[in-house]
């Protein structure tokens, strides 16, 4: 795993825009059409308004969130919401976005659909950007949580539901499996806190230890 520490998160978020700019020419220019997957969370807002400026053939991006809050996408702690105001927008605005809320009413149909649609990333996913959180949770997948630990120790690849510790409880996650596939994956936080955590997930057993010490393409950008 390689690790860049920069010297503020300016320099961090004009290097990742950068990244991922090359990232998606290269798969277009590859395959015809480029497919990522972002976070959610509030760190990585203004990389997305950065982003939403590049001049690339956005008609041939195809977006989709790593997790979900299952909540409604008008509520303001909705992933989806928060990208649509931030990414979706400006150059961005002709992406082609996929939703992992469909049926707000019945948890079971919502995830049936969103694993129908988020085939074409089943099928090849060529960057996916990662968070982390204080407690070593990344995605959905969160420690002490039973769904959670059932998908660390499964090889399915998909879509599942998991349990937060904290309000909104009902999440939506894409299996270690499904985020293993990307050609390249960077975990992307800010604080000498999630620093500690890092570090220390490469002995301990927490959910973001797997893609620390399993993938080949990762690496780490951060910012104290």
């Amino acid at each position: 795993m390689k690790t860049t520490k920069f010297k503020n998160k300016e320099t961090l978020e004009n290097e990742l825009v950068n990244k991922i700019a090359f990232e998606i020419t290269t798969a277009i220019k590859n395959y015809g059409d480029a497919r990522i997957l972002i976070s959610g969370g509030s760190t990585p807002l203004h990389l997305y308004s950065l982003i939403s400026n590049l001049h690339i053939d956005w008609e041939k991006v195809k977006i989709g969130l790593v997790d979900e809050r299952f909540i409604d996408n008008n509520n303001q702690l909705s992933n989806e919401k928060q990208i649509r105001e931030t990414l979706i927008q400006n150059q961005a605005k002709e992406a082609i976005f996929y939703s992992m809320i469909h049926n707000i009413d019945d948890e079971k149909i919502n995830l049936k659909l969103v694993n129908d649609t988020y085939k074409p990333f089943n099928e090849r996913i060529d960057f996916i950007l990662l968070g982390m959180g204080n407690d070593g949770h990344t995605a959905s997948i969160f420690p002490k949580d039973e769904a959670s630990e059932k998908l660390l120790n499964s090889k399915e690849l998909g879509i599942f539901s998991t349990k937060a510790p904290n309000y909104p409880y009902n999440r939506i996650t894409c299996s270690k499996e499904l985020i293993k596939k990307s050609n390249s994956t960077i975990l992307y936080f800010t604080g000498d806190e999630k620093l500690k955590v890092m570090k220390n997930a490469k002995e301990k057993e927490l959910p973001i230890s797997f893609f620390i010490n399993n993938l080949e393409n990762f690496e780490t950008y951060f910012t104290s």
